[in-house]
């Protein structure tokens, strides 16, 4: 049959009738951790064993809305195999148990009393890092769950992050308008809040990381604002950089308080009550509508005599003040 013809030719038509899988067995739908275990020498097995891995590997942009674990399906890892668990049974409003839960297995169960539903998972002894369905029971005998415990607060800042993008001051009588068709309308007022500042810090960082980007931004605020003044002042304590003070004056606010308001400056002390205490000193004065206009500020660490001195040292040299006494 295959005297004549070319040898790499007949060859590939011998591999590829070898490995063709029947689509109805579905000991065929999957390769088995013994297979994985013994792959065969040959590149084509192995290119076999390779398509029928890949079939039935999760995809982490899968549309949650219809996805379906299946007997054999391959996780990267076993968190994604959690995750994926997870937004499952919130999609269908379940709730599901651990009855094991470590790096090697994770086997779960609907929460629900008489109901069947159950999966294992364990780790595969090719790669060490990810985990096979090996047992699946897909098949539920209980009801819907309206108040879903995995829709944690972190949950929800991932899920409406892009509404919290858009609405930062979305307040929950909105949000409660937003979900009152879905599974998440008898969201509670803390989880609600618990939330939005989860979604602050994923839009905008943490304190901690902002104030690691000071510096960034008081040079992106010269490059941005030409002749503008911006004075960051830190200290070094055991090892680390502490920040100290920092002083803000626009070139815009400089030329307005020069060439359009009176010789007039109000000076006042403001307490910070967020996370990182301290004093906002500003420096306010008025146009000639009687109006305030803005002229520089600055966060220092308390208000006394050295922190006032050094701000208006400043503000002296940036609306170059040669004549104190003209200045009320």
């Amino acid at each position: 049959m295959f005297a004549n013809a070319n040898p790499a030719t007949w060859w590939h038509l011998v591999t590829e009738g070898c490995s063709q899988v029947d689509p109805n067995d579905d000991e065929g739908a999957y390769v088995s951790e013994e297979d994985l275990q013994s792959l065969s020498s040959s590149d084509e097995d192995g290119n076999a064993k390779r398509r029928k891995r890949s079939n039935n590997q999760f995809n982490r942009a899968t549309n949650m809305d219809n996805f379906k674990f299946k007997l054999g399906m391959l996780f990267s890892t076993v968190d994604q195999f959690r995750t994926a668990l997870k937004e499952h049974f919130i999609k269908i409003n379940r709730e599901y148990v651990w009855l094991a839960n470590d790096q090697r297995r994770v086997r779960a169960k609907c929460k629900s009393v008489g109901c069947n539903w159950v999966i294992y998972a364990r780790v595969q002894l090719s790669d060490k890092h990810s985990f096979m369905v090996n047992t699946l029971v897909d098949r539920h005998m209980c009801g819907l769950v309206f108040n879903n415990k995995h829709a944690t607060s972190n949950w929800l800042a991932k899920h409406y992050l892009e509404q919290f993008r858009i609405n930062p001051n979305l307040t929950y009588t909105g949000f409660m308008q937003l979900t009152t068709r879905t599974q998440f309308s008898r969201t509670t007022r803390s989880t609600f809040y618990r939330a939005m500042n989860c979604a602050k810090v994923m839009l905008e960082g943490t304190i901690r990381e902002q104030y690691a980007i000071l510096e960034d931004y008081c040079k992106q605020l010269l490059e941005t604002n030409p002749g503008s003044t911006s004075i960051l002042k830190t200290r070094m304590q055991d090892g680390k950089r502490l920040f100290e003070r920092v002083y803000i004056c626009l070139k815009a606010c400089k030329d307005g308080f020069l060439n359009g308001c009176r010789p007039l400056i109000y000076l006042d002390g403001y307490f910070l009550k967020g996370y990182c205490k301290g004093m906002l000193l500003a420096a306010i004065g008025i146009d000639v509508a009687n109006a305030m206009f803005p002229v520089a500020y600055a966060v220092v660490e308390k208000e006394y005599t050295d922190s006032w001195t050094w701000f208006l040292n400043l503000l002296k040299e940036d609306l170059r003040i040669d004549e104190p006494e003209r200045i009320t």
